[in-house]
């Protein structure tokens, strides 16, 4: 069911549309090297109408989750200090300009809340008025990049403020919670409430909880996409099927880029979408992406000497773009709780210059809902900072409608009555033909690149 869902979305949006030739200039034959580092969006994707994208991991674990660092994230009471190093390290070489830290309560929930974020005496504290509420972690470049707690259980709050609770045990069974009232105490706390892996949810429970302040959900989860019970019993795919969809990337005689063994994955998750879908004609709802990464899927060291599942690895892999015009971590927070923000599969490459709002009365973004107007989508291009071959990817956009293909292509697109309207951008990587080994045409397909947020016309 999941593979026909997207094969048949992907076929609307090539017969309905133009593959432009435009997104990277066919006349460039210079070759940007591979590199395992990303740059800043700030300098890869400048802003567009004023709003700047700021690169986003949400749900991510840290040492304080007992099944993070290959389950040895604390031994004997000490914090797992190289894995800490990793997962700061990987932060700063995948250029995140903003991370929510989601570990699991049975373990987080007995620290203290200054202890969520892992302070370290070379960071600035984030302050809300007088109160630490994370930190600027101090990356060797100069840059800076932003993290805030948050826990993982039924129900997901990020960048929470304080914890719910004095008593450690009423604040972890606070924490495993998914009724209503668990949504309003966490929001209480400060915390953006979303849902993760919705591949396993059911729409009437989550509708309660979006009754209760809910924000959002998760439209894609990595961990999903690679753990055999998941994907087997929710994906509709085969459990182990990926283990072979990545040998050219990780195979001892592999010549493909190690960091791209993600488009051996790389599809969307149908039960989610759907759900979203589903969701949305209720009413607003955020989507986003989470990474789920642990370092602790596999611990096999590929040839570019780093491990298959390094946090630095998976945090490049995808992200959520949030636009926002106040770069500070609580600009970027309120933006994200807005829904201003699309999900992004960097590692087919970073886009620039993407934009979709609706032109009425006034400008409504991403996010919002409206009376009426038109739509506008900007098409977006391939960013010269992301490593590329002399071949233009081809780009595919479709705009949908109620969950159904509606339009293709960019440009200005009268509404044609109440509805809700999204984004799905597809790629196929022609430009990253010299780095996908021997046997690049299996992965010269289309991918999803970009999934935005939806504008609802009342």
């Amino acid at each position: 069911m999941l593979r026909s869902v997207n094969t048949a979305i992907v076929a609307a949006f090539l017969a309905a549309c133009p593959r432009p030739d435009d997104t990277v200039d066919s006349e460039v034959v210079e070759v940007a090297e591979w590199s395992r580092s990303r740059a800043r969006l700030a300098d890869a994707s400048p802003a567009v109408r004023g709003r700047q994208p700021h690169r986003v991991i949400t749900h991510l674990h840290s040492p304080w989750s007992h099944d993070a660092c290959d389950g040895s994230g604390v031994v004997d009471g000490v914090v797992n200090a190289e894995c800490l190093a990793d997962l700061r390290r990987g932060l700063c070489e995948a250029a995140v300009d903003l991370a929510f830290l989601t570990d699991h309560p049975d373990r987080a929930a007995f620290q203290d809340y200054s202890q969520l974020w892992h302070p370290d005496s070379a960071d600035t504290p984030i302050l809300q008025g007088d109160s630490p509420v994370g930190t600027l972690i101090a990356c060797d470049d100069g840059s800076q990049t932003a993290w805030l707690p948050g826990i993982e259980d039924e129900l997901m709050p990020l960048g929470l403020t304080r914890h719910v609770a004095e008593r450690d045990e009423a604040r972890e069974n606070l924490y495993h919670r998914s009724d209503p009232d668990a949504v309003y105490e966490l929001t209480d706390a400060g915390g953006l409430v979303f849902v993760a892996h919705t591949e396993q949810r059911d729409a009437e429970t989550v509708r309660a909880q979006r009754a209760a302040g809910l924000v959002g959900v998760e439209i894609f989860n990595a961990h999903a996409m690679f753990a055999p019970d998941i994907r087997s019993e929710f994906l509709g795919l085969e459990g182990l099927g990926w283990t072979n969809d990545i040998g050219p990337f990780t195979r001892p005689d592999a010549t493909a880029e190690p960091d791209l063994l993600f488009l051996g994955v790389l599809e969307l998750q149908a039960p989610s979408m759907a759900l979203f879908d589903d969701l949305l004609q209720d009413g607003p709802l955020v989507g986003i992406a989470g990474s789920d990464a642990h370092q602790n899927v596999l611990r096999l060291e590929l040839r570019d000497g780093e491990r298959l599942d390094s946090y630095r690895r998976a945090l490049t892999w995808f992200s959520n773009h949030v636009y926002s015009t106040d770069s500070s971590p609580q600009g970027i927070k309120d933006a994200l709780a807005a829904g201003q923000s699309a999900v992004v599969f960097e590692v087919l490459g970073v886009p620039t210059g993407f934009d979709f709002y609706l032109d009425g009365d006034s400008i409504t973004e991403m996010g919002g809902s409206a009376i009426g107007g038109d739509i506008v989508v900007t098409c977006p291009t391939l960013s010269a900072t992301f490593p590329h071959g002399p071949d233009a990817p081809d780009i595919v956009v479709g705009i949908l409608k109620n969950g159904t293909f509606w339009q293709g292509g960019c440009g200005t697109f009268p509404t044609d009555g109440p509805g809700v309207y999204r984004v799905q951008v597809d790629l196929t990587p022609h430009h990253l033909a010299p780095f996908l080994g021997d046997e690049p045409e299996r992965f010269l397909r289309p991918f999803p690149w970009i999934l935005s947020n939806a504008i609802r016309i009342q």
